[in-house]
């Protein structure tokens, strides 16, 4: 096997071993704002583990935000965070570099539902996506 080919073999098998050391990215400045729009005036607890080791209660119709610069690999996303309400639990991956790389404020409105993200368009339009829980 030539020299070439041996090393284009081990790199090819390094990124199968570690993939996620090639898709971590570092950001600079990513502002998340996670808003408690639940139906019924429900108080909202989120945990955010990878972020903080606290937890956040938010009162309905408030919100809260985090500011992170670093690291962030699918392996370990920052904002994997739980979300708690009187009778249920979900989950929900805040950031995930690759689908979010156009958010430096990412803006989240929480619901029974699902949460659901505000992204801006041409001349400044506003729409929200909303995504089931994971």
């Amino acid at each position: 096997m030539s020299l070439i080919a041996r090393s284009v073999t081990i790199l090819w098998v390094f990124m199968l071993v570690f993939p996620s050391a090639s898709m971590a990215v570092t950001v600079d400045r990513l502002l998340i704002v996670v808003t408690n729009s639940l139906d019924g005036n429900l108080d909202l607890t989120v945990s955010c583990n990878n972020v903080e080791a606290a937890h956040r209660l938010i009162k309905p119709g408030q919100y809260f935000e985090w500011i992170y610069t670093g690291y962030v690999s699918p392996s370990k996303p920052p904002f994997l965070c739980s979300f708690q309400w009187k009778g249920a639990s979900q989950s929900f991956n805040m950031y995930y570099p690759f689908y979010d790389n156009d958010c430096e404020e990412c803006h989240w409105y929480i619901h029974q539902t699902g949460p659901c993200r505000v992204y801006f368009g041409d001349e400044g339009q506003r729409s929200l996506r909303c995504s089931k829980w994971i």
